[in-house]
């Protein structure tokens, strides 16, 4: 190399261009299968108010690689940011019809919280054998 010729730059990695690999089929069913059951212990834990970051991180890292863990956490995310509107709704709707109305918003609420962690766990089972089970009695936020 004379002086006056620059050095070659060193080839840089195109992060734009990289493909994103699929999943084993093993491994979507047990993050399907987790999007579920981790959603159940993070409902439990705070009472129904942060049900859905658990599914929202999962889903949001693993759903380029698998079309089961793609249908699984929309599934779980609408689920749970329903629970949490409807919550938010019982609420307010109660507070606004005073005591009588938290009476009846409340246990709604709480009746629907108790399908919540069932039906969640129904579609952890079927996520873990392959099956796409769509959850019934959501807003589809997500579709």
């Amino acid at each position: 190399m004379s002086e006056n010729t620059p050095p070659e730059p060193s080839p840089q990695p195109d992060y734009a261009q990289s493909a994103v690999t699929p999943m084993l089929e093993s491994e979507a069913r047990t993050w399907s299968m987790l999007v579920h059951i981790i959603a159940v212990a993070a409902l439990i834990l705070s009472g129904g108010t942060l049900g859905f970051v658990a599914p929202l991180v999962l889903w949001l890292i693993y759903r380029e690689r698998s079309a089961l863990v793609d249908f699984h956490g929309k599934q779980n995310l609408n689920l749970q940011l329903t629970l949490l509107v409807t919550g938010i709704a019982a609420v307010i709707l109660g507070t606004l019809l005073f005591v009588v109305g938290l009476a009846v918003t409340l246990p709604l609420w709480f009746a629907y919280c108790v399908y919540a962690l069932v039906i969640s766990i129904i579609a952890g089972i079927k996520a873990n054998s392959g099956e796409y089970y769509p959850i019934t009695f959501t807003i589809r936020f997500l579709r």
